[in-house]
Formats: structure tokens, C-alpha cells, sequence
């Protein structure tokens, strides 16, 4: 069964379906991620944000609010045709949030250093354009292998590139829950990093086909499930995929799921519509 503080939301348009879900997980007093999965009005596109608010107290559910809203201000205009512009109103926005919660970070002791890590995505029947900053995640999957895997802002990160540690060691790492790069964070000092940059030669695009699976999440959902195991979830159940969504939580809850765990999957339709 799924643990009752589960929220969840679904979107469905003729070229693809959309569900979303936050819990408290099984360890946690306090849900500090966020999400939005919006539409544009004429459902030519998806805008999709996970953030994962960090601080203690509320103060980390305030900054991942703010980011939140903040992106959400991008559906009052007319979605953006072109891939690049697509990626730097993304980017506005992801620097339009830092300042904004850095700024209400120094109004009260409570929110002193909140900050939020953070993945936002457009995405179209043919084309996803996305960046993140921190650890929370962006996965890519087509007939259910894996294509695509965001690389986290994180010691753990470096640890794991520089071979210093394994995947199995990451659940019980002392360092596991620092993060390189959020927005806010650091008590308003220092900057951040976003990826993907972008690159002319080989803009940051992952063009989608029919049948393809997006999914966002924050790092509640893959410490909870470590690949391989997230991936065999997705490689046995993608034919159906409101039924692997649920999958994915009811199996991230069976373990202790000590973080709050909240991810969005998007199957684009057999049929896309371009």
C-alpha cells in the first residue's frame, strides 16, 4: 500500500501522459520538495520542476516553494519554439530563484542558508531541453533501457568518478547528503552550477521518440531505489507506465526511505503528435 501522506497529480495530452507524486517518506517529520507538472495552455509543451528544499525546520520547504513559483512563471507566456531559447529561460529562471531565495534567506534567522536542489525540464513531443543544479535528477529511458543520467553536484559524485568509493557504499556515506551546487544555500554566499551548458556543436537536446520515458526526481527516490534496481523497475514495467509510477513508489517505501521522496514520469504516447 502507499504511504498515506502521498500527493499526487496527473496530466494527460494527446501526445503523452504525466503523473507526479511528493511523500514524507518513513523517517521525516517535514515534506521540504516541491514539484510542478503544468501544461501550456495549447498543450504544445510540459514544464516540469523538482526541487528538493534543504535548511532544516521549513526553511527548505520555503526555498523549494520559491523555485517552484518561480519556474511556474514561465507558463504566463507562450511556450518558446526554438531548443536555446527554450534553455535560457530556463536558466533566467534558475538564476531568478537563487537571488530570490537568497534574498528572503537574511529576512529571519529560521531561513538563514535555506536553499533547494533543483531539475526543470520543457519538454515537447520531439525534444526535452532541461537543466539542474545539486542532486536531484533527470533520467531517460527508450523501450525501457536506459539513455540518459543526469550527474549529481555531489561529493558523492566526485568520490564515485575518482573511484574512492563503490555504488553500494553511497546509503551509508557520511557525505552522502552534500550537495556542490543549489540554489540559495552557503548562508547567501557563493555561486552556483548548472548544468548541461550549452554548446552550439552539441546542444544539450534529448530528442524524444514515441514510447520514451522521462522521469525527474529528487535524490529521495534513488537512494531509495539504487540501480540497478531503479532500472530494472523501469525495464520490466515501461509497456505500463502509470502502473510503474506507482511501482516506483510503493517499492522506494519498502525499504526505510529516510529522505521525502518525490519524481515525475513522463511517457510520451505511441503515437506522439509532433
Amino acid at each position: 500500500m502507499t504511504n498515506s501522506t502521498a500527493i499526487a497529480t496527473s496530466l494527460n495530452l494527446p501526445w503523452g501522459q504525466a503523473w507526479a507524486t511528493t511523500d514524507l517518506g518513513k523517517v521525516r517529520q517535514n515534506n521540504e520538495d516541491r514539484y510542478l507538472l503544468q501544461a501550456w495552455p495549447d498543450n504544445q509543451g510540459i514544464l516540469i520542476v523538482v526541487a528538493d528544499g534543504m535548511g532544516g525546520s521549513s526553511a527548505g520547504e520555503i526555498a523549494a516553494q520559491i523555485a517552484v513559483d518561480t519556474f511556474a512563471e514561465l507558463l504566463n507566456a507562450p511556450l518558446l519554439s526554438e531548443p536555446h531559447h527554450q534553455y535560457e529561460a530556463l536558466l533566467a529562471q534558475c538564476y531568478k530563484a537563487d537571488q530570490r531565495i537568497r534574498e528572503r534567506a537574511v529576512t529571519s534567522f529560521q531561513t538563514l542558508g535555506m536553499g533547494t536542489t533543483i531539475v526543470a525540464a520543457m519538454i515537447t513531443p520531439t525534444t526535452c531541453v532541461y537543466l539542474y543544479a545539486g542532486d536531484s535528477r533527470l533520467y531517460h529511458f527508450r523501450e525501457g533501457q536506459l539513455l540518459h543520467q543526469t550527474a549529481d553536484h555531489s561529493i558523492i559524485q566526485l568520490l564515485l568518478e575518482l573511484g574512492k568509493i563503490q555504488p553500494a557504499d553511497i546509503p551509508t556515506h557520511p557525505m552522502r547528503a552534500i550537495v556542490n551546487s543549489c540554489l540559495g544555500g552557503k548562508n547567501g554566499q557563493g555561486d552556483f552550477s548548472v548544468d548541461p551548458k550549452w554548446q552550439d556543436e552539441n546542444p544539450p537536446i534529448i530528442h524524444l521518440t514515441p514510447n520514451d520515458l522521462i522521469l525527474l526526481c529528487s535524490d529521495g527516490l534513488n537512494n531509495a531505489l539504487l540501480s540497478p534496481a531503479l532500472e530494472n523497475l523501469v525495464k520490466d514495467g515501461y509497456a505500463h507506465p502509470e502502473l510503474l509510477h506507482q511501482n516506483l513508489l510503493d517499492n522506494a517505501l519498502e525499504g526505510k526511505a529516510s529522505d521525502n521522496i518525490t519524481f515525475v514520469t513522463l511517457a510520451i504516447a505511441p503515437e506522439a503528435i509532433d
